[in-house]
């Protein structure tokens, strides 16, 4: 009896052992599989396991590999309306087995067959991005929810526009499957009880596809308010890009603690690919059109480096999704009470250097007092315009907003031309009120300006924009949309608004002089000599010393002696290995050698004019000086505001400059800076390394955000390196 009992029990383990075939994450019910294309489909099985696929007349097999992993490729398809079946079968027996009694099994599937009902072939989208991605249809509250949502749903009755939305989900290594709904399009399918609110922007996109193709529509639905762009960006995205490798060589842990925060990256799911791992991997190779993308708020701070989050986002996605043409359709910010303008212009880069991308300027679709604007039909019209003219043969069809393609000075006036404007016209409740167009001088201070032509009707004569300031006589720079309220009144002949753009008539904002030096090299300049190094440091992108004494590589602060000269020496390393510096001396401001450095304790405050300064740099727009009269230093762990807290050496109070005023909190952003007051000109800077927030780094004026000292620039991941060498005499 127990031989007979072991043999039923081993029988029982073999069989239990064989698993049914599974399929990945996009395949389930409803579901649209992408025409024209080849199509993968694949899943798990037992090792060695025959894998069947028919569907549409075409039968597919596959091995599956020592892992379980298999996978068929489906030929290209043509669109069809018709719910087909597809039908997927394992060759070993099913695990439901059954013990008949009489020492015998039996399997009510011994074909090990699943079927997935209801399958159309069209065009498939993914949907990705931050909250104003994430911002629904319908549910949620009156300021997260679009704002026609609830007429649209109950009014919407498309069966051949299937949509599934991803649970929020974040992990440290790819998820290899997620648990997915295909719905269609109606009443019941947006029912509040289903607990998952698809995106407005997808919602309208796939609408509007529908109504031009009339051919099924899927569209994914994979969003996350707050998040960044690394989060969303697949390891493969870092690969060409060593500019990211900050990102790219950050530990993802499961685990988060928020003493790991660095910068953009402020919680477990802001990791770089946490979102790509635990949202979009288990989706993977599933043939897709593109992918629509609206971001950027979460990466506001550090503008300069989001052109390149961009193509690495792109080149992650195009390579997991195997598709090298993949189509990358996304949104610019809208306007809201912040500025966006720095990261609006690396977005506009990013969309002329990619080919398969393509951007909708929404400076019109805004809201100042909502970071939500509820419009968001409008978002994806723009949208679709691209991929109806870049995809879908629509060839009459113009989809891009203006963009400038040449300038000229005629005495104070900007002449310019733009591409895709045959005209122009203002829209506002006030046709009177000039567009937001500003104007700087030789001393970089904007001021508003004026569009000429304009009739009173708001249509514009020609088709060249002529802008001028009448307090600037010989202009140097123009600017469109950088202030507030951002929002654009300015649209061309297809009533396509015109986003925001700069002109600077100067060759290159940062020139450099002399040959290229490498790190360390600037110290053997000839200033320096008969100085004792006192303390070095390579500042981290993120510090946050918080009254905790940074720590220096080298530290002879004990052994500094008395002296009468300080200086400092700032390196900046660019990721081509090429080093922007600037050196400055003084007299020494304070006879303890501990208040020399990073100024993170409480009460360590100078602000004061230094005697003596001398000024050496490889910057042009830094001028150099010797025993000069006319520099000031603000060294402090405060924050603080615009102001002119100094007598006697002017400075602008609305704007972070060489003339700023320390505030509450005693231990807040911080500011370690040195100014040439009397040309106006910031010297070196190192701001922000109290907040654990991504450190401002620069050497001369800052040209981009309208603070010459380069405060909220959040730019030091510009730099492999950012280092402080100080020394006295």
């Amino acid at each position: 009896m127990k031989k007979v009992m072991f043999a039923v029990s081993a029988m029982l383990g073999a069989a239990c052992a064989m698993a049914n075939v599974e399929l990945g994450t996009p395949f389930s019910d409803n579901m649209v599989l992408q025409r024209d294309r080849s199509v993968p489909v694949w899943g798990r099985a037992d090792a060695g396991e025959k894998v069947t696929v028919a569907f549409a007349g075409q039968t597919k097999t596959a091995i599956a590999d020592a892992t379980g992993a298999w996978k068929v490729m489906l030929d290209a398809m043509p669109a069809s309306k018709e719910n087909r079946v597809m039908k997927v079968s394992g060759s070993k027996p099913s695990s439901a087995h059954w013990y008949n009694g009489f020492g015998l099994w039996a399997s009510k599937n011994a074909t090990n067959e699943r079927e997935i009902k209801n399958v159309l072939v069209g065009e498939v989208w993914f949907a990705s991005g931050q909250s104003n991605m994430e911002c629904p249809i319908w549910g949620g509250g009156p300021r997260y929810r679009d704002g026609k949502g609830a007429m649209m749903i109950q009014a919407t009755r498309r069966p051949l526009i299937r949509w599934a939305k991803n649970p929020k989900d974040w992990k440290a290594a790819p998820k290899p499957a997620i648990d997915v709904v295909w719905r269609d399009y109606s009443p019941e399918s947006f029912d509040p009880k289903n607990g998952m609110f698809l995106s407005a922007v997808a919602y309208y996109y796939a609408l509007e596809l529908y109504s031009a193709l009339e051919i099924p529509i899927g569209i994914i639905d994979s969003s996350w308010g707050g998040t960044n762009i690394d989060a969303w960006t697949p390891r493969s995205g870092w690969e060409n890009h060593p500019e990211l490798k900050d990102v790219a060589d950050f530990p993802v842990t499961n685990k988060w603690d928020n003493k790991m925060r660095r910068g953009v990256i402020s919680g477990g799911n802001q990791q770089p690919s946490a979102l790509w791992n635990g949202m979009v991997a288990a989706w993977t190779p599933f043939a897709i059109r593109g992918f629509i993308w609206y971001q950027g708020c979460h990466n506001n701070g550090e503008a300069r480096r989001y052109c390149s989050k961009m193509h690495a986002l792109y080149d992650g996605w195009a390579k997991e999704f195997q598709n090298p043409d993949l189509k990358l359709y996304f949104v610019e910010l809208a306007p809201f009470s912040s500025s966006w303008f720095e990261l609006q212009r690396s977005q506009m880069k990013f969309t002329a250097e990619e080919k398969n991308a393509a951007i909708a300027v929404t400076c019109d679709a805004g809201n100042i007092y909502d970071i939500h604007p509820n419009d968001k039909e409008i978002v994806a019209k723009r949208l679709a315009l691209h991929a109806l003219k870049r995809d879908y043969g629509f060839d009459n069809i113009r989809d891009d907003s203006p963009t400038l393609k040449s300038w000229k000075l005629d005495g104070n006036k900007f002449v310019m031309t733009f591409n895709d404007a045959n005209g122009w016209y203002i829209y506002s409740d006030d046709r009177s009120i000039t567009p937001n167009f500003e104007i700087a001088g030789k001393n970089g201070k904007f001021v508003p300006a004026k569009l000429h032509n304009v009739r009173g009707d708001g249509n514009i004569t020609g088709t060249e924009l002529v802008v001028s300031a009448d307090e600037v006589a010989e202009p140097v720079r123009l600017r469109y949309l950088a202030k507030s309220p951002y929002t654009g009144t300015l649209y061309n002949d297809v009533s396509l608004p015109l986003g925001p753009f700069d002109i600077d008539t100067r060759t290159n904002n940062i020139v450099r002089v002399g040959p290229p030096v490498k790190l360390g090299e600037a110290e053997k300049i000839p200033e320096l000599a008969g100085f004792r190094k006192i303390y070095t440091l390579d500042v981290p992108t993120n510090p946050s010393y918080k009254n905790e004494a940074p720590a220096y590589s080298l530290d002879k602060s004990a052994e500094a002696g008395d002296f009468s000269r300080v200086a400092y020496l700032y390196e900046l390393e660019n990721f081509n290995g090429s080093v922007d510096w600037a050196m400055t001396s003084m007299d020494a401001f304070t006879k303890d050698a501990k208040l020399l450095g990073i100024p993170c304790r409480a009460g360590n405050v100078f602000q004061t004019k230094v005697a003596n300064l001398t000024v050496r740099s490889n910057i042009g727009g830094v001028k150099a000086v010797t025993d000069f009269d006319g520099g000031n230093i603000e060294f402090w762990p405060n924050n603080y505001g615009t102001g002119t807290a100094l007598a006697g050496i002017g400075g602008d109070k609305d704007t972070y400059d060489f003339n700023d005023i320390p505030n509450q909190p005693e231990i807040g952003y911080g500011a370690m800076q040195v100014h040439n007051w009397k040309d106006g000109v910031v010297v070196w800077v190192l701001n922000n390394f109290n907040s654990g927030n991504t450190v401002d780094a620069g050497i001369g004026n800052n040209e981009f955000n309208g603070n010459p000292d380069w405060t909220f620039m959040g730019n030091g991941m510009d730099y492999r390196t950012r280092r402080l060498t100080i020394y006295v005499k």
